[in-house]
């Protein structure tokens, strides 16, 4: 993914945005902080299609998520 400065997305705004419409993305970045991306639309009327999977394996929730958190309980409700 390449990055772009803010004042050169701002001058060529047309041509990035033509290109996000053919599959490429961008970030936008301001003082080399990442603000903003510039991605391609998912509409399947442009012939876009959303990438599913696109992050899988990259998160995952552990067994004890939904479990009784104890000592918050007896904080919260204490009294």
């Amino acid at each position: 993914m390449t990055t772009l400065k803010l004042s050169e997305a701002k001058a060529h705004l047309g041509s990035y945005a033509r290109k996000a419409a053919n599959g490429e993305s961008f970030v936008i970045a301001d003082r080399n902080r990442p603000i903003a991306m510039l991605t391609p639309y998912p509409n399947e009327q442009l012939g876009i299609k959303p990438a599913l999977g696109l992050m899988e394996g990259m998160a995952s929730i552990p067994e004890d998520f939904d479990a009784s958190l104890k000592d918050f309980e007896d904080v919260f409700y204490a009294g």
